[in-house]
């Protein structure tokens, strides 16, 4: 054979070697960018998963503590409705004493032979609107206490759930 025919075998061979290393170390460099990849995606899945499970952790705390602070207010709620209703009651137990000591005058009065004031009757008149009133309200108050009594009784308090 000839030189030219012996340099092209070796040009065309060195040609053919070359693509196939090409190709090969290409291969390999996909194979090992797919795999940094993947650990680049593992790290990130891993730290997600973290970041949600202390993400829990704090929305746990937080429900604890909603639930400590509302059985808290429950407290406070009773205590202020309770304390409520007996200053209402206070104030109707006066107020019928009041209309009683007004009418009492006023009938003492009459007994003597004078007429009551205006201003006497205009406060019978008054403090028994007030008794009206406050008779009402407390009945509303004991009606709507009842029901929530009934409701407990039933479901229990309302909790947050966790």
């Amino acid at each position: 054979m000839s030189d030219v025919v012996w340099t092209a075998l070796i040009v065309a061979a060195g040609s053919a070697a070359s693509a196939v290393l090409v190709s090969v170390t290409s291969g390999r460099q996909r194979r090992a960018d797919k795999r940094e990849d993947w650990r680049r995606q593992d790290e990130v899945a891993a730290r997600v998963t973290e970041a949600t499970r202390q993400a829990l952790a704090v929305a746990r705390e937080a429900a604890a503590a909603v639930a400590v602070t509302s059985g808290k207010l429950d407290v406070i709620h009773t205590l202020v409705n309770s304390n409520m209703t007996a200053a209402m009651q206070a104030e109707l137990a006066a107020t019928v004493r009041e209309l009683a000591s007004l009418r009492e005058i006023v009938n003492l009065n009459r007994a003597a032979g004078r007429e009551p004031s205006a201003a006497a009757l205009a406060a019978i008149g008054a403090a028994e609107v007030r008794v009206r009133e406050l008779e009402a309200a407390l009945r509303d108050r004991l009606q709507a206490q009842a029901t929530v009594d009934h409701q407990l009784a039933q479901h229990g308090p309302a909790t947050p759930r966790a």
